[in-house]
């Protein structure tokens, strides 16, 4: 395999320079996450507005507003720091709206890798091929739930501004509020309908609203819900006119999205770069492979050419890591 010094010379300087550039990469990434995490705990720090709960270790915002001369007090419910992988994967399917359970989709999915590696190794008897394929299986399918939930988020922004003004106008024609929700569960599909359905049924069930409202604020990825929670605790507790409150609670998540959607449309040039840059090599490569295959022969049949395809492969995935972080916005 390596007869010629001077191709193992090559090889071992291709070598050399990929691991300097992903180590400098990495020190990069690392002293501006480090730089990044010491600002948000200076500002925390100075703001003090970050207290954990005790009771249950999800890492809320303890909130303490005055009411005419009353001290009111409410939670905001974190997104949670007891996760756990497995924990993580069941709020992903729950966030995608999968019916089916999580061990049947984990099943499946590793099922499907298994066909893929057996797969590749017969058509192609190699051994890259076998680990290859999984590898793009799940890929592929980590790409599909990511997409699936994206839609279900927007669908569940658009939904709750809908929901509000509609719990509003229930509200002020005399209707209590937990009439109001009933109506929204009726009234609206999944996942909005589905959601305030669940919270008449913990009611129902003798759970207090407000610990109803906070479990699903904080089971949920929407930070419009968990506002929205919030403010509804603050009104049970300290009262005011819950109308009023969520019209201004619907404008409020409506000039949000109407930002959300200026800053999509502003990184749409980077995803529309992303896309054209990951699809470039390969229609490259078919194209090379369909014109001249015995040019492209060596890559999949040396080691060295299987070992230059696997390097590949990794520069597209941290290309495509790098391209998402790039055009997403953190507050």
């Amino acid at each position: 395999m390596f007869s010629d010094p001077h191709k193992l010379f090559n090889l071992l300087l291709s070598v050399a320079a990929f691991g300097l550039i992903l180590s400098v990469w990495l020190v990069m990434v690392l002293l501006w996450s480090m730089k990044r995490k010491r600002k948000s705990s200076e500002v925390e720090e100075r703001l003090k507005l970050v207290q954990p709960d005790l009771k249950d270790g999800s890492g809320g915002r303890v909130l303490r507003l005055w009411h005419e001369g009353r001290e009111a007090t409410t939670i905001v419910p974190g997104l949670g720091n007891d996760g756990g992988l497995s924990r993580g994967l069941e709020r992903m399917r729950l966030d995608a709206g999968a019916e089916a359970p999580l061990g049947s989709i984990l099943t499946s999915v590793a099922g499907a890798m298994g066909v893929a590696a057996v797969a590749g190794y017969l058509l192609t008897s190699s051994l890259m091929a076998s680990v290859a394929l999984p590898v793009g299986v799940l890929l592929a399918f980590y790409i599909y739930v990511t997409q699936r939930i994206s839609k279900r988020r927007a669908t569940f922004e658009r939904q709750l501004t809908d929901a509000l003004d509609l719990a509003a106008r229930s509200l002020r024609v005399g209707h209590p509020l937990m009439g109001s929700f009933r109506m929204i569960s009726e009234e609206l599909p999944e996942p909005v309908g589905a959601l305030f359905a669940e919270v008449c049924q913990q009611q129902e069930l003798g759970v207090a609203m407000d610990q109803a409202l906070r479990e699903i604020a904080r089971r949920s990825q929407s930070d419009d819900l968990k506002l929205f929670a919030t403010c509804v605790v603050i009104q049970l507790s300290s009262g005011g006119n819950l109308a009023d409150m969520m019209e201004r609670l619907a404008n409020v998540i409506r000039e949000r999205n109407r930002l959300a959607r200026r800053v999509r449309v502003l990184t749409a040039q980077t995803q529309f770069s992303k896309r054209i840059l990951l699809a470039l090599p390969f229609f490259i490569f078919l194209l090379l492979a369909t014109v001249n295959p015995g040019y492209m022969r060596p890559l999949y049949t040396t080691g060295t050419g299987q070992f230059l395809m696997f390097l590949s492969a990794v520069g597209l995935l941290c290309g495509w890591l790098m391209m998402n972080w790039l055009s997403k916005l953190t507050p």
